[in-house]
């Protein structure tokens, strides 16, 4: 009958006088999600976002007598792929029909990006730009930062171990933070 199991449950809290009442979405680490967990109000967010973003590049596309692909590319990079990206360790849980939609935001940015007609098919785009799909490209993030984590690991422990002290150090410590007594006793100055 067109109720959700989100729309039996309605919890508010009362604090200090204050009602508080749950949102119908909310962002979480860059993605917004609404509370029946559909990926819409992200979407719509997102193009809206890249709607500037996609005005921009076709402009600069258009304003330059010879834009250079590599330059316009490299734009394109720093400036769309970033908001179409952010938060990809959850977008990787959505469906293909999210994908889809992804893949016509990043599909409009090229197209901007390259000064090409909406007509130019798709394939040649991403062959000339040599930008992958946006579903194969959020993966290889994930996997980019697990081996970047992985050959880090080793470095950030040894930083964060003590290090080892040279005979001249350990020497220095003994005369400046250990106090002997005569009887053989010796004391460490809190320092």
């Amino acid at each position: 009958s067109g109720k959700t199991p989100s729309s039996f449950l309605s919890v508010e809290a009362k604090a200090e006088n204050t009602t508080i009442k749950p949102l119908d979405a909310t962002r979480y680490l860059g993605v917004i999600i609404d509370k029946e967990l559909k990926w819409r109000n992200h979407l719509q967010h997102l193009e809206s976002k890249m709607a500037e973003r996609i005005s921009l590049l076709r402009y600069l596309a258009k304003s330059a007598q010879e834009p250079n692909q590599k330059t316009m590319i490299n734009i394109f990079k720093a400036i769309a792929r970033p908001v179409m990206t952010y938060g990809y360790p959850i977008l990787l849980t959505a469906n293909d029909k999210v994908w889809d939609r992804l893949q016509i935001i990043q599909n409009k940015a090229l197209h901007a990006t390259l000064g090409l007609l909406l007509s130019t098919s798709v394939e040649y785009i991403h062959r000339i730009s040599k930008i992958p799909k946006i579903k194969e490209y959020a993966p290889s993030l994930l996997h980019k930062s697990i081996n970047t984590a992985s050959s880090n690991a080793p470095a950030t422990h040894s930083r964060h171990r003590r290090p080892t002290m040279t005979k001249h150090q350990l020497q220095c410590y003994r005369t400046i933070c250990v106090v002997s007594h005569d009887d053989g006793r010796s004391k460490t100055n809190d320092y």
